[in-house]
This record gives structure tokens, C-alpha cells and sequence, in this order.
């Protein structure tokens, strides 16, 4: 499992937003990497986002402002999941304890999942899926779950960090 708050995670994460490499992410920027992630956004929502991470005021998000940023907001995540998983053990895929699903069976789940038909599972198909199962979910709880699943921290969750995640359910 990836430390997502080493120095070296933190920079291969600000590098994404970091476009042109001047060590700066701009709004545009962060407008661009936010809709590849699929994270939808309103224009208020990101220049108040840069007005609370931008600490030296200049309009854009430096290296250190960003890992600032970063880190609490994992320590906050990190908070969140612990709560969520004392208060409801049970994982948002629905798997019998104790039973692993064949590969077969996981095969089937990670293309119904998949609903791009790309390989892998992204933000919105996840949230898709999730409304199709709950009849409702936050970004937050996708983004909780992309993040806890995620072990490349690419955005995506492959077939094996899938079958990781279903591992993890059933051990529950």
C-alpha cells in the first residue's frame, strides 16, 4: 500500500495538476485535472478552494501550499473511514462474510462496474454504480472509497485492486 503522504506520493499527485511544470497549479489547471478525475465542480467551488489552500495569496497553489492541503485532508479522510467503519462494518458491495466470490464471479461484478468498458473502474462509473445500489451517494463517499481502494492512487481501480477491495469486505 502506497504511503499518500510521503513527499514522493504528494508530488506525483501535484504533478497531475501541474500541467506545464512551472511548480505552480493555476485554476485552469486544477478546473482540468478535477474534470479528468470526473469530480464535478461549480466555479464558486474552486475559487474558494484556491482561496483556502493559496496561503501566500498569489492565485495559485505552490508545492508546499498543496502538501499542506494534502496531508490534512488524508488525515481527514483517514478520520472518516475509521468512523464510517465502526459505525457500518458492512462494505458498500454487498458480499456474503466469509464466502470470496469465484473469479468468475469477481470477473462479472468488475464489468458491471465497469460500465465504460475501459479495464478499469473510474470516479463516475463507481458513483454510478453506487447510486444503482444505495439509491444515493455523496462525492465524498466515492471519493472515500476510490480512495481507500486505489492503491496506485491513479484514479482507477484495476481488476486487482478490486479484488483487494472484496477481500477486505469479506475479512470484515
Amino acid at each position: 500500500m502506497t504511503d499518500k503522504t510521503s513527499p514522493e506520493y504528494i508530488k506525483r499527485m501535484f504533478d497531475r495538476f501541474d500541467v506545464n511544470g512551472d511548480g505552480a497549479i493555476t485554476i485552469e489547471e486544477l478546473k482540468a485535472g478535477l474534470a479528468a478525475g470526473g469530480v464535478a465542480y461549480t466555479e464558486h467551488e474552486i475559487y474558494k478552494f484556491v482561496r483556502k489552500v493559496d496561503l501566500d495569496g498569489d492565485g495559485e497553489i505552490d508545492f508546499n501550499e498543496f502538501s499542506i492541503f494534502w496531508k490534512e485532508k488524508v488525515r481527514k479522510s483517514e478520520r472518516e473511514a475509521q468512523k464510517r467503519r465502526q459505525q457500518q462494518p458492512q462494505s458498500a458491495f454487498e458480499t456474503q462474510k466469509d464466502k470470496f466470490p469465484t473469479v468468475k464471479e469477481l470477473r462479472k461484478q468488475f464489468e458491471e462496474l465497469d460500465q465504460d468498458g475501459v479495464g478499469y473502474i473510474t470516479f463516475s462509473g463507481l458513483k454510478r454504480a453506487l447510486i444503482n445500489m444505495k439509491g444515493h451517494c455523496t462525492d465524498e463517499e466515492v471519493y472515500l472509497l476510490m480512495r481507500e481502494t486505489d492503491e496506485e492512487g491513479d484514479g482507477r481501480i484495476t481488476f486487482d485492486e478490486y479484488i483487494l477491495m472484496v477481500a477486505k469486505a469479506v475479512r470484515k
